[in-house]
Order: structure tokens, then sequence, then C-alpha cells
């Protein structure tokens, strides 16, 4: 599997400056990083990590610790711990959270962002599209992967989920299992021999 990879926005709050400044290291040779076909700079966490303790600078934990972070968006506190228990088989890839509504989420993302985000597209006060939107919208957040679940018809079609950023699409009752396995494909990570049994 791929190692992960971090931006120069991901870099940059990590250590506390400006993307430039990130940028300024790169191309004085100071942190490796390689392009994107498409022109953006990506670091791998074996070279982040490297340059952070060389520097002295302290490693987040998000670096320290090769687990994604999922954060659980649904206002049904019963089907949000269904569903954290199951990223919970797998505590050397997943740490899950839970919280009830869009408000919420957006105010916890803004303080630490998840690697994926799996997001009841039906919730009080902002819809988990209206949410969606607000992560796609601004560079630091773009790059976080959403799973969008419903248990009632989405006043929104699946291709509209789509168009907003939305990288699966799952209606409930859900398969808890593939949920699992599609945010491990989205991340690009291995479950490992405990999945395959």
């Amino acid at each position: 599997m791929p190692e992960h990879t971090y931006t120069t926005h991901d870099i940059a709050r990590y250590c506390d400056v400006f993307p430039s400044s990130v940028i300024r290291w790169i191309n004085d040779g100071k942190l490796k990083a390689y392009a994107t076909p498409g022109g953006h700079q990506r670091v791998t966490r074996e070279n982040l990590l490297k340059f952070l303790k060389e520097f002295r600078i302290p490693i987040p934990s998000e670096v320290a610790s090769p687990q994604k972070r999922v954060l659980i968006v649904d206002d049904d506190a019963d089907m949000a711990r269904v569903i954290s228990r199951a990223f919970g088989r797998h505590p050397e890839v997943f740490k899950a959270e839970i919280c009830h509504s869009g408000v919420d989420a957006l105010i916890r993302i803004g303080h630490e962002p998840p690697h994926l985000v799996v997001l009841d597209i039906i919730l009080p006060q902002m819809d988990g599209v209206q949410v969606c939107r607000v992560l796609k919208l601004k560079p630091e957040t773009r790059a976080i992967k959403i799973v969008a679940i419903s248990g009632k018809k989405p006043p929104h079609s699946e291709k509209r989920l789509e168009e907003v950023g939305i990288d699966a699409f799952y209606r409930k009752p859900l398969d808890i299992h593939e949920l699992v396995q599609k945010a491990a494909q989205l991340l690009r990570v291995d479950l490992g021999a405990a999945a395959r049994k």
C-alpha cells in the first residue's frame, strides 16, 4: 500500500507556519518532497518525520501515529456507536470519533481535521451536503475523504452528491463491513488478515 503523504498545507498546520514557508523549505532542500503530475508538492511520512526530528519541531500525534482519524457524524447516537465500534475493530489502522450535528462536525474538523468523515446526509440545522460544501471550499480540508450515509431518501440525487465531492454513498441499513472496507480503500490502508476472515 502507498505510504501516507502530506500536503504543504498539512505541514504548515503542524509547524504553525504559512504554506509558503514549507514551499521554501522544499525548494532549499531542507524538506524532501516530490511533485504530483499536477505540480503539487507531497511529502512522505518518513521524510516529514526526518525533517521534524532534524529541526527539533514537536511531532504531532497525527504524524507520529499511522492511525487514520475517522469522524462519524450522525444524529442517531445508536447508529454512530455501531459505526464507531466497526472502525474500533481495527485499532492499529483507525481512530474513530463521534459527533451528532453538522455544526459540531465543522468545529471539530476546524481544530483537528480527520482523514475521513462518515457523514449522515439528513442532519438537524446543517445537512451533510452543506457540511461537504464547506469542507471542499477550504484548501486545508479539501482532501478529507467523505462517505455519505442516509436512512431516508436524501433530497439530493446520488449524482448530485458526487458533484459536491462525496467519495461514496451508502443507504441504511448499512453493511458495516463494506463501509469499513470502503474507508480503507479510500485511505489506501490495508486492514490486514483480520479483515479477510
